[in-house]
């Protein structure tokens, strides 16, 4: 197969683009591509006169020939040979067999696909032609700029684009493709949605990225019908979720809008819809579009730039035309209209710093709500998607984002007027439907969309209630279930099921036979101390405890008993137990056999109730269970507060932390905490770290964590796990046995680490006896240092490396520093086996 520019630039944008156009295929072209090459003519014209008026000698339209070896600049370049046909923008060579290949773009800014379409035109090249080079060149802009890069930079990306590219063109059969990015400006955009529609491909979700596709792809999810069924409804009350492609795919299923959250736009006076166009190579803003909505009447604004330099004019006016409102809420869509005012910021007075900052703060990315909140039943959260679901239309059924580029450059190009009035009229529109959909959710209801919480899970085997249209199966299904036939149907044939029945139901019986009973009486008012005091009604109260003796444990019931009193002379009502402060029917007893078990034997709430019906006859429920809890973490709340201030105030800590759920509901973190002798844990939220600034902001001593960078912040000696670092140096290690660098690197430091490790095992950790390999250290830093290392592994290693490298070897400048951190990940074990066991 013949390789071509056509075929390779495909490629790297999309593998089945590629394929048509090996099977001789056309589409319709884009304006986008129209227009493309329209503008790198004109570029490759302008860059041919710079030569002619630099002096320099250049050929043009020529192919590869052993006569190029001259120095000198070539345009339009052709290499050919069985293999390939490949047309170069431009060369640069001289009198050896080196040349230097030339792309050229009409754009102001290089992209990563400018450089690796070149760097792999430039391997096929050197691949079938005698010739060698080790640099790329790229000319762009209006100015001609240009910039070098190295094609070993792209080595990794381009054997695998070979690998693929060979495997493709071995086979007959078309690749899997997806919809991304190219397929906007691609001739066969058409062609390729027809097909993916039918498919219902999850790749028409946006928010899916190609590997999360592939990853659905093998768990066996091809379909965004597919991907709806997978929707589990989970509540988290700690943070906001993000977002949910399973709950876009059952919105498109269902053909409904799911809310997390209804999210609350507050009123104001004013109302501003704002939507600017620009270009974003070039970082300008040319136009700005306003509707500013006071009560029912709303007005139209729009300032217009024709180039670069009045772009500062038309913020200017934007200012102007807000300064006056008072209360205001500026309605946008994404982050760019935000960002266009933090870049121009830059660039105004100071007289405008106030205002541009009023105005940032007082706006609100509508984005934001559908990327958490609402879920409608669109593909994409798009502007254009979501205000056309809601039945608002554009002018222009082209119109988009793009194609507002490519007006502004065909406006630039030919300065007809008819352009900038379908931009202006594309621009207010945008914000017509930025109108329309504040509107819609601001008057949105619960007929409208479901809230995910009211989602029921659903089951595989379908357990659970089970919907009935026709009443007789409901009645019917009723009288299926296992614990109603017991009891109602086979107790009455049955005799031996009536027997355990009759069993189980005397068990749950509690019967409490009293072991001691207290006597009291009041013989004075509490509230006015008088002793004429006359008797009303007895007051009893049984309390349930276990009682611990030398060779076991017994139930031991309590029966408090005493009459309830009335003062003659203040007339108040005083009753008996209430002033023997007897709350609970539980003694406390119980409550520490409960707690001990739950935490010393991690037994499970569920388990430890039963083992109380069980081998005691009490019966006791799981709001008593999680009371006991919340008594003992009071009576247990100074000794925590001791145990953490005797920790900070150490001269270690070991910190860690693990994920955990809370009763099913939420994930958080739990932290871990640990010094020689001691631990203690905190659950948060999340996993950000700004806690710890606070927490240890007196701790002088010696941190030992791992490589999380929340605790980098800390203003304290610190000591990384160095059993981590090896851990992850030689799994790296066993995927690049052959990358010689990396194993250079790796086994220079696992030879200086065993020699100082070989010491504390001697002789411990201390300080004395380490300092001698301290030379060795700053030996090893400087070696690393300066070594050039070129693989991504390897040099991807010196950075963290050199980034951590006052935290490596902290444990050599204290005594009693260990250099792993054993005493944490001790505490995450015992926490996850608790986790695991009890299920709380």
């Amino acid at each position: 197969m013949l390789l071509t520019n056509d075929i390779l630039y495909s490629f790297i944008n999309c593998q089945y683009k590629a394929y048509l156009k090996r099977k001789h295929q056309s589409g319709c072209t884009s304006d986008y591509q129209i227009l493309y090459t329209k503008l790198k003519q004109t570029q490759a014209t302008n860059f041919q006169k710079q030569l002619s008026k630099n002096g320099k000698p250049f050929l043009k339209d020529i192919s590869f020939a052993n006569s190029l070896y001259k120095e000198g600049t070539a345009l339009n370049v052709k290499f050919a040979n069985e293999n390939i046909d490949i047309m170069l923008d431009g060369i640069e060579y001289s009198g050896k067999k080196t040349f230097i290949p030339v792309f050229i773009t009409p754009f102001e800014k290089v992209t990563r696909m400018d450089k690796l379409y070149l760097a792999l035109q430039t391997t096929f090249i050197q691949t079938n032609f005698n010739i060698q080079a080790e640099s790329c060149k790229i000319i762009f802009g209006q100015n001609l700029k240009e910039t070098k890069f190295k094609i070993s930079s792209f080595a990794k990306v381009i054997k695998k684009i070979c690998s693929d590219l060979t495997k493709s063109l071995s086979t007959p059969n078309a690749p899997i493709f997806f919809k991304n990015q190219h397929c906007q400006i691609c001739e066969f955009k058409n062609y390729c949605l027809e097909k993916l529609i039918e498919k219902d491909d999850l790749s028409l979700l946006t928010s899916l990225k190609p590997k999360e596709i592939l990853q659905k792809n093998n768990r066996g999810i091809f379909s965004v019908k597919q991907l709806s069924y997978s929707f589990r409804p989970k509540k988290n009350p700690y943070r906001k979720r993000k977002f949910v492609p399973e709950l876009k795919a059952l919105a498109i299923r269902e053909n409904k809008t799911f809310i997390q959250e209804i999210p609350s736009l507050k009123e104001g006076e004013t109302e501003v819809f704002l939507d600017f166009e620009g270009i974003p190579d070039r970082n300008s803003n040319y136009l700005i579009g306003v509707i500013i909505r006071t009560g029912n009447i709303d007005k139209e604004y729009s300032f217009w730039a024709n180039s670069k330099e009045d772009e500062n004019v038309i913020f200017i006016q934007l200012i102007e035309l807000l300064k006056p409102l008072k209360k205001f809420k500026i309605y946008h869509y994404g982050s760019y209209e935000i960002q266009a005012l933090k870049n121009i910021s830059k660039s105004l007075s100071a007289e405008y710093q106030d205002c541009l900052k009023l105005l940032i703060d007082n706006s609100f990315n509508l984005l934001n709500v559908f990327t958490y909140n609402i879920y409608p039943p669109t593909y994409s959260n798009s502007l254009k998607e979501i205000a056309r679901f809601l039945k608002f239309e554009w002018t222009d059924k082209e119109a988009s984002g793009l194609q507002s580029i490519i007006w502004r450059n065909n406006w630039e190009i030919t300065q007809n007027d008819e352009f900038k009035h379908k931009l202006i009229q594309y621009n207010l529109e945008d914000c017509g439907a930025l109108e329309k959909i504040v509107k819609w959710i601001k008057n949105i209801s619960k007929e409208d969309v479901i809230n995910v919480s009211e989602v029921k899970k659903q089951h595989d085997y379908n357990f659970g209630d089970q919907a009935y249209l026709v009443p007789d199966y409901e009645a019917i299904n009723k009288c299926s279930y296992f614990d109603y036939q017991r009891n109602k149907i086979y107790l009455k044939t049955n005799k031996t099921v009536k027997a355990a029945i009759k069993r189980k139901e005397k068990l749950k019986t509690q019967i409490n036979k009293i072991d001691k009973v207290i006597h009291f009486e009041i013989l004075e008012c509490p509230y006015c101390g008088s002793k004429n005091l006359t008797n009303t009604s007895p007051a009893n109260k049984l309390v349930v405890d276990l009682k611990f003796m030398r060779y076991g444990i017994k139930k031991w019931v309590t029966k408090y008993s005493s009459l309830n009193r009335i003062c003659k002379d203040c007339k108040k009502n005083i009753k008996a137990l209430q002033q023997k402060k007897i709350g609970s029917m539980y003694g406390e007893s119980i409550a520490t056999w409960s707690i001990n078990q739950h935490i010393q034997y991690n037994l499970s709430l569920e388990k430890i109730i039963k083992m109380l019906l069980d081998s005691f006859n009490i019966s006791v429920s799981m709001t008593e269970m999680h009371a006991f809890k919340s008594m003992f973490v009071q009576k247990y709340s100074l000794t925590y507060e001791e145990i953490k201030q005797s920790i900070i105030s150490g001269e270690i800590i070991h910190a860690d932390e693990t994920k955990a759920s809370v009763r099913d509901l939420s994930t958080g973190y739990v932290w871990i905490f640990a010094s020689m002798n001691s631990s203690f844990y905190m659950f948060k939220p999340n996993r950000e770290a700004g806690f710890l600034l606070d927490l240890l902001k007196d701790f002088k001593g010696v941190l030992i964590t791992d490589f999380y960078a929340g605790y980098d912040a800390i203003s304290c000696p610190q000591q990384k796990c160095l059993i981590h670092l090896i851990r992850d140096i030689n799994e790296d290690l066993l995927k690049n046995q052959l990358n010689e660098e990396y194993k250079k690197l790796a086994v220079y430091f696992g030879i200086l680490l065993r020699k100082v490790i070989a010491t504390v095992d001697a002789f411990g950790l201390k300080k004395r006896n380490l300092s001698k390999h301290k030379k060795d250290v700053q030996k090893f830093w400087k070696w690393l240092n300066n070594v050039k290392l070129d693989t991504e592994l390897a040099f991807s290693y010196q950075k963290r490396l050199l980034k951590y490298k006052d935290k490596l070897f902290t444990f050599m400048d204290f005594d009693g520093v260990p250099w792993n951190n054993n005493n944490a990940e001790n505490g995450v074990k015992a926490f996850s086996h608790y986790r695991k066991l009890t299920n709380n």
